[in-house]
């Protein structure tokens, strides 16, 4: 028999799924197997917010990475997130993020999104933790590879704008997501560093030959060695939980010593050009 709080994990795995269709309380209650009577107080006592809240934000994180980072019109976004007119959508995404769609599109201000945003990344993380008797790790080789590098320096609320920097000059040099790979080395868990001090690296692959021209980008090797594997399927929000996994759990079962050399990403398929629940990361841990 399965307890409440596995019913109402697989109902988040329902509304993320489903993030872009109607949704009313009764059908979410009935999807729970709660009565609608408990449901709303049962939701926002484990998770510490209202499910419509949950949905709303989940649905604002759409928006801000569409209005980001694709040419996808602002009405297209309204009524993607359930809104009749782009009127109503862009008074609802002003009282949120401060900024207008339009001002957002063309200069955004990350800041109060990000802090809003913090209540989902805790839940989705906390819902992870709870999978890791599931987790599947490998061994692997991985090739040495060049790539092409920008790095973020600095608050992780303003990542979002070095991603549409690197995007940029990634188009400008026909470096395809379908043709060149998508890399992060990682050198911190933003949770536990001062946000002046937190570094990211956004990479694409690149030939060994190839020629960085510009002021703000840099070359680096990803070296060949062994590495724990492992392969995510959903959102960045869940990825710090696996990491913890690795680190804490994994290494000791498995002695095995890490390499120097940072934790790295290999970006397979993307949000938002994929829904969240299908963006795909694959997770590598350098070994000695």
């Amino acid at each position: 028999m399965t307890t409440i709080k596995q019913r109402l994990n697989a109902l988040l795995h329902y509304i993320n799924d489903n993030i872009d269709t109607p949704m009313s309380g009764e059908n979410l209650s009935r999807i729970a197997a709660c009565s609608k009577y408990h449901f709303h107080r049962l939701f926002s006592a484990n998770y510490g917010i209202g499910v419509a809240a949950y949905i709303r934000q989940l649905r604002l994180k759409k928006a801000v990475y569409d209005l980001a980072y694709s040419d996808i019109s602002v009405m297209d976004i309204a009524l993607t997130c359930g809104y009749e007119s782009s009127e109503a959508f862009s008074r609802a995404f002003k009282g949120s993020v401060g900024q207008s769609p339009t001002e957002f599109r063309k200069n955004p201000d990350w800041s109060i999104w990000y802090h809003q945003h913090q209540i989902i990344n805790n839940i989705r993380t906390q819902v992870m933790y709870e999978k890791q008797p599931h987790i599947e790790v490998g061994i692997v080789n991985f090739p040495e590879t060049f790539v092409a590098v920008m790095e973020h320096k600095g608050s992780p609320s303003n990542m979002g704008n070095t991603i549409r920097a690197f995007k940029a000059w990634r188009i400008s040099n026909k470096l395809s997501t379908e043709r060149y790979k998508t890399f992060n080395l990682v050198y911190a868990d933003p949770t536990k560093v001062e946000a002046d001090e937190y570094k990211f690296d956004l990479c694409v692959e690149v030939s060994s030959t190839f020629e960085v021209n510009h002021p703000c980008m840099t070359k680096k090797t990803i070296p060949s060695g062994k590495c724990a594997y492992l392969r995510h399927t959903g959102s960045d929000e869940e990825i710090s939980s696996l990491v913890n996994y690795l680190y804490k759990i994994w290494l000791s079962e498995n002695n095995q010593e890490i390499r120097d050399f940072p934790l790295f990403f290999e970006r397979v398929k993307l949000f938002p050009t994929v829904p969240e629940t299908e963006a795909v990361t694959d997770i590598y841990l350098p070994l000695v």
